[in-house]
């Protein structure tokens, strides 16, 4: 990786883009726009319900040929760390450190250097790009076009990059994911009257928010099915006043993991029709995050055989993966399971969502070539 990349890569992780800080994820667009400037594209932006958060920005090349495939880049420029003021920006020979290095600046990076390199070499056609601002968060229900986004996409490359890596990575492999596990996420909060525990000693008179949940939590569990990879993990528990004081109120927050929509269907209906057991006690579920499992289909299957045959020929051998993690993947798919589509494009690093992420610098330049390798092959089919 140049040292003018690298630099940009620096200036690019000191922007704070959390998401919900708007104008700093803003500014991340417009470095994006900026990077691109001398490239023939046209932007845009669709807007969030919620004034809080950023827009999406699109691009699209304004080389346009209607009789080809489209093919639509993507990743998000929000990192997860709400405060990046303790973080130490660090270069090795090896690696960069930083907020957001790994996950997943330095794969957006690729995206844009990808883009100026088929542009050089006139090669930059039907290319949409599509920036998210809140994909550590999952908002999707607030962006109201991001259905109307995804019915237009036929080949989608997801940048997020192989992370989690304890060694230095082999610059002659490269894993793709062909399929991703779904999420759901829910809050339960449970709400009664409550009371005075030593007082309250009849059964008809002791309702108790931390005893429904505690309730609800076991059939919420028994909907586990490992053999068809679903599973449920309740994450926090909260609630209650006093040892001696039936909990007026209490919360439960979980997700589930899946493997396919029929799965995906089941939980969602299940945990949104449950009841409360105690009369007395209501019950408030919120649906916090929404991510379609990713099934390996036969057209993901067909992208992936030309990213294999574009491996060939620069010589790195492709592998297939399937992740348990949900990414822009999950959710672009969920409104047109038409899509084709591959994720990892991005560069390998590790330390995801902590204060010691970083990427492997060496990764970089064969992600790009790599790109435009795949980008080709699939405007000449």
């Amino acid at each position: 990786m140049q040292k003018e990349l690298i630099n940009k890569l620096i200036e690019f992780i000191q922007i704070d883009s959390y998401a919900h800080k708007k104008d700093r994820v803003v500014e991340a667009q417009e470095f994006v726009k900026h990077y691109l400037k001398d490239v023939p594209i046209t932007w845009e932006t669709s807007e969030s319900s919620n004034q809080s958060l950023a827009p999406i920005l699109l691009g699209k090349s304004k080389n346009w040929d209607d009789q080809r495939k489209s093919i639509t880049l993507t990743g998000h420029l929000d990192i997860v760390y709400p405060d990046i003021s303790d973080f130490k920006i660090k270069l090795t020979n090896e690696k960069l450190f930083g907020p957001g290095t790994a996950d997943m600046k330095a794969g957006v990076l690729v995206i844009l250097e990808a883009v100026k390199e088929l542009h050089t070499n006139n090669l930059l056609q039907n290319i949409n790009l599509l920036f998210t601002s809140e994909e550590e968060h999952f908002l999707t229900s607030e962006y109201p076009g991001f259905e109307s986004i995804s019915k237009g996409i036929e080949n989608l490359l997801v940048y997020e990059g192989e992370g989690s890596i304890d060694k230095r990575p082999n610059l002659d492999e490269k894993l793709l994911v062909t399929k991703r596990k779904g999420i759901l996420a829910y809050t339960i909060k449970a709400t009664g009257p409550g009371g005075h525990s030593g007082v309250l000693n009849k059964h008809e008179l002791r309702h108790s928010a931390i005893h429904e949940l505690l309730e609800q939590s076991r059939d919420i569990l028994k909907l586990t099915n490992y053999n068809k990879g679903t599973t449920l993990n309740i994450g926090l528990f909260n609630g209650g006043q006093a040892l001696n004081i039936l909990a007026p109120e209490a919360e439960i927050v979980f997700d589930s993991r899946l493997d396919n929509r029929e799965e995906y269907n089941r939980i969602k209906e299940s945990v949104e029709n449950l009841q409360s057991k105690d009369k007395e006690i209501e019950l408030t579920i919120t649906n916090k995050i929404n991510g379609y499992p990713v099934e390996e289909t036969s057209q993901n299957k067909r992208l992936f055989k030309l990213a294999v045959e574009a491996g060939d020929e620069l010589g790195i051998k492709i592998g297939a993966v399937h992740k348990g993690g949900a990414s822009d993947m999950n959710r672009i798919t969920a409104f047109n399971p038409d899509i084709a589509c591959l994720d990892y494009l991005g560069p390998v690093g590790g330390g995801e969502h902590t204060k010691d992420e970083f990427l492997y610098l060496e990764t970089f330049d064969p992600c790009v070539k790599l790109s435009v390798k795949i980008i080709q092959k699939i405007l000449n089919k």
